[in-house]
C-alpha cells in the first residue's frame, strides 16, 4: 500500500522537475501529491497493524485499576482525578463502565481540602476490545500542582499507579482450549492456591457495612496477590468480582512474565527492544502550565482541563502512544527475526 502510494508521489515529482510540462498539469500533480501524502501516514498504520500480531487480550473487556503512590493525602486525591477522568472518557466513547471498588478515606480534619482521598478504585469497561483502546494507559501517572492541604503555597509532585487487565466471563468458554479449567492457560487458578477470607465490610457506607459477612478477600498464596471487595451487599457478587479480578490479575502477571524474559534474551543477544514495565512513569500533569506531557510518545498538549474532562485532548495522548507503541512492536518484531536468524546461522555452522 505505502509502496504504490511513495511510488506515485517520486512519479509526481518527476513531472514537476521536468520543464517540458506545462502549467496546467503542473497544478493537477502538485494537487495530487498532496492528496496522496495525506494517505500515507493512514497506509503506514494500517500496513505497521497487519504485521504486528494482535495482543492475546485486545478483543476483552477490560478492569481499569488506580491506587496512589508517593505523595500521601495529595496522590489519594489524584486518584480521584484520574477515575472521574477515565469515567467521563467512557461516556463520551459511549463505553459501559461500572464502578467495580471504590477504597476512599476522608480527608483528615485538619486538611482544608475536602476532597476524597482514594486508595484503590477499579473501573470495569464492559465492551469487547476496551483493553485494546485503553492499555496505553497502563503506567505511573505524575501530577504536579499546589495541593488543597498546601498552606505555603509550594508545587508538589505526587503519583498514581494505573494497571489496565483483561476482563474475563464467568465460564471462560469463548477461549476454547484456554478454558479456566485448563492448567496450562493464563486463566488457570488453581483453587487450592487461593485462600479465602469472608469478613465484614468497613468504612462508609450504607445498613450493611459493619454489620454482616459480605466482604470477600482472596490471596493468591503462591505470587501472595491479594484482592478484597466489599462493594456489594451480596457475599456471593462480592466473591465473583474478587475472582474476576484476582483471574485477571493473575493471567496479566504471567503474560508480562513471559514479555519480559523474551525482551532480556532479545537485549543479551541483539542488544534490542526492552519494554516498559507498569512500573515506568508515563505521563505527567502540570496544573501550572495547563500541560499534558507522556514520556512514551513524547506528545504534549497544553489543555489539561480537556484531559482531565475526558475530552479529545486525551484521544490526542491516547493515540500517540498507540503509534509509539506500534514503533517498539515493530522493532521488537524485526529483533525477534533477526534473533531467529542469527541462532539459525549458529546452528547450520
Amino acid at each position: 500500500m505505502e509502496t504504490k502510494a511513495s511510488q506515485s508521489i517520486t512519479e509526481l515529482q518527476q513531472l514537476l522537475k521536468d520543464p517540458s510540462t506545462d502549467a496546467e498539469l503542473r497544478s493537477l500533480a502538485t494537487e495530487e501529491i498532496e492528496q496522496t501524502s495525506s494517505h500515507l501516514p493512514t497506509l503506514f498504520t494500517a500496513l505497521q497493524s497487519s504485521l504486528i500480531p494482535p495482543d492475546p487480550f485486545a478483543s476483552l473487556p477490560c478492569l481499569l485499576e488506580i491506587r496512589p503512590g508517593a505523595g500521601g493525602s495529595e496522590a489519594g486525591i489524584f486518584v480521584g482525578d484520574l477515575l472521574r477522568m477515565y469515567q467521563a472518557f467512557c461516556k463520551r466513547r459511549k463505553l459501559h463502565a461500572t464502578l467495580v471498588k471504590l477504597d476512599a478515606a476522608s480527608a483528615s480534619k485538619s486538611s482544608k481540602s475536602n476532597l476524597d482521598e482514594i486508595q484503590e478504585a477499579i473501573l470495569e469497561i464492559a465492551n469487547p476490545g476496551a483493553y485494546d483502546v485503553l492499555r496505553c494507559e497502563a503506567g505511573v501517572h505524575r501530577v504536579q500542582r499546589v495541593p488543597a492541604t498546601e498552606t505555603q503555597g509550594r508545587t508538589h509532585t505526587s503519583a498514581a499507579s494505573v494497571l489496565v487487565l483483561p476482563s474475563f466471563p464467568d465460564d471462560g468458554e469463548e477461549f476454547g482450549e484456554k478454558a479456566f479449567d485448563d492448567p496450562s492457560s493464563d486463566y488457570y487458578i488453581n483453587p487450592a492456591d487461593v485462600r479465602t477470607d469472608v469478613m465484614r465490610a468497613r468504612g462508609a457506607g450504607g445498613q450493611h457495612v459493619n454489620t454482616t459477612d459480605s466482604a470477600i478477600r482472596l490471596t493468591h498464596l503462591p505470587t501472595s496477590t491479594v484482592v478484597a471487595i466489599q462493594d456489594a451487599r451480596s457475599q456471593h457478587k462480592n466473591r465473583q468480582k474478587a475472582w474476576q479480578v484476582l483471574r485477571a490479575k493473575i493471567a496479566q502477571m504471567r503474560r508480562e512474565a513471559r514479555e519480559e524474559e523474551k525482551a532480556k534474551m532479545r537485549v543479551s543477544a541483539l542488544g534490542g527492544v526492552a519494554r516498559m514495565g507498569r512500573g515506568d512513569k508515563v505521563r505527567t500533569y502540570n496544573w501550572g502550565q495547563q500541560r499534558v506531557t507522556d514520556h512514551r510518545s513524547g506528545c504534549t498538549v497544553n489543555t489539561l482541563d480537556d484531559v482531565l474532562e475526558g475530552g479529545g485532548s486525551l484521544d490526542e495522548v491516547m493515540e500517540s502512544v498507540r503509534g509509539w507503541q506500534r514503533e517498539r512492536d515493530m522493532e521488537a518484531l524485526i529483533a525477534d527475526e533477526e534473533a531467529a536468524a542469527a541462532a539459525q546461522t549458529k546452528k547450520g555452522k
